[in-house]
């Protein structure tokens, strides 16, 4: 399988005769299947051999490696004086090894990572679970009113049926001081929600979620909140269709300045979710409440164009997908954020 990328004789040769060249020929696969093209699938290999030369001068068995000895490696090579062809400080070298260590924890050399999960108090936990019933709220906005109602339980202990006015709005001042707006905006919701919570199930006064403090913010004291329609059209001019990041980048900013989608919206579109025949998408709102929102004709080409020229043909339902490898769904709603 090396030769997929390699037709150096003598490179495949150091490669398969290296520390862990017995692992590579299965390894490449990796790469491959997930759309690396010739260079960064030959650095990745690269970098799996410099970890396996860097265990074998340590002494340390293939089987042995595990997370910490890929930090202590990371850590070799801002200095790296080995004297194997595959010697190198790049960051890639990092990378590739955290890349082979995860294909050796798959085929199980290496016992997969196991991650103690940190307790979590039960109050918390039925919150949790309240809000994915009744409220329908994602799991990463969950995993950010988590912590914030766990500090806000240490703070006020577990008896909530002595929490009172003065109280809640004395710690939400209290956050307000030691943190900046947005912390203090996300305190705010998340304590309102749980006290809510709280009230539903008689363990508050109702009163208590009036008792929450608003933040200000006042409405020039920022940059304007909005570009200009000229604007938009310019920032939707700079995408060249004519390359795949480009065809892609236009429709997720068509999306998001026509039809006014977040960037979790876009992110989480499947091709299930548009309705060619009726010109229609849909949206998993705030809630998971469904909507079907008209596809003007303009947003329709677009995405059309990037679907049928330059999205990868993987085995995913995302409409938009990495336009490098590795191929998939994007990891979050961050890149669509950074793009625009």
């Amino acid at each position: 399988m090396l030769e997929f990328y390699l037709e150096n004789q003598p490179k495949l040769r150091q490669l398969r005769q290296c520390p862990v060249g017995n692992y590579l020929d299965d390894f490449v696969q990796w790469p491959q299947s997930s759309g690396y093209k010739q260079r960064p699938a030959q650095l990745t290999l690269r970098a799996a051999a410099h970890f396996g030369h860097w265990l074998s001068e340590h002494d340390v068995p293939t089987e042995h490696a595990d997370d910490q000895l890929i930090d202590t490696f990371a850590g070799h090579l801002p200095s790296c004086v080995c004297s194997h062809g595959f010697r190198g400080s790049d960051n890639y070298h990092a990378v590739g090894a955290r890349r082979f260590l995860s294909y050796l924890q798959t085929i199980g050399t290496v016992p997969p990572l196991i991650v103690t999960p940190v307790p979590v108090d039960p109050l918390a936990n039925r919150f949790c679970d309240w809000m994915r019933q009744h409220r329908g709220v994602t799991e990463g906005t969950l995993a950010n009113y988590l912590p914030l109602v766990e500090e806000f339980l240490a703070a006020l202990g577990d008896d909530t049926s002595t929490y009172d006015a003065r109280q809640v709005q004395d710690y939400i001042l209290a956050v307000a001081h030691r943190h900046g707006e947005a912390r203090t905006r996300s305190t705010v919701n998340a304590v309102r929600m749980f006290l809510r919570f709280l009230a539903t199930y008689g363990c508050c006064s109702p009163d208590l979620v009036a008792a929450v403090p608003g933040i200000a913010r006042w409405r020039l004291a920022s940059l304007p909140r909005y570009i200009g329609a000229a604007d938009v059209e310019r920032v939707i001019a700079t995408c060249n269709p004519g390359l795949a990041a480009g065809a892609r980048d236009r429709a997720i900013i068509l999306l998001l300045a026509r039809l006014g989608l977040r960037a979790g919206d876009v992110r989480d579109l499947l091709l299930s979710d548009i309705d060619w025949s009726q010109g229609r998408l849909r949206v998993m709102g705030k809630g998971r409440c469904e909507s079907w929102l008209p596809l003007p004709q303009e947003v329709g080409d677009a995405v059309l164009h990037y679907l049928e020229h330059f999205r990868p043909r993987i085995d995913d339902a995302h409409v938009f997908l990495r336009v490098y490898a590795p191929l998939g769904p994007l990891p979050s709603s961050g890149p669509i954020s950074k793009l625009v």
